[in-house]
């Protein structure tokens, strides 16, 4: 096939009732994503907890063991296997707590 005969039946195809129709329904699909979403931004469904809430947490430590944690900790002599160890949580858990990624001092008032 040589490009102009392509050219005709891409150009038939773009003109068919079906490809208007088909192209006007996902126009009117995205308008009414982008208004449901932007109606809908920064919803929460309520009957999900906020499990971010230090209130909802379940967990092992609160913010007077990680006060501990931070006190405790010394680099190459009280690290982070020793204090997981000894509290019962992944190292992880002891440096994202030692970075203040998670306990925040600010989520809660001492």
């Amino acid at each position: 096939m040589d490009t102009k005969s392509i050219q005709k039946e891409l150009d038939r195809i773009q003109e068919s009732s079906y490809a208007k129709k088909t192209d006007k329904q996902l126009m009117s699909y995205e308008l009414l994503s982008q208004l449901y979403k932007h109606k809908n931004k920064g919803v929460q469904p309520p009957e999900l907890a906020v499990f971010n809430n230090p209130v909802n947490r379940r967990c092992k430590l609160n913010i007077q063991i990680a006060r501990e944690i931070r006190k405790k900790y010394n680099c190459h002599v009280y690290g982070k296997q020793k204090l997981a160890k000894e509290y019962g949580v992944s190292p992880s858990v002891i440096y994202r707590i030692v970075k203040g990624k998670s306990w925040k001092e600010k989520e809660i008032p001492p």
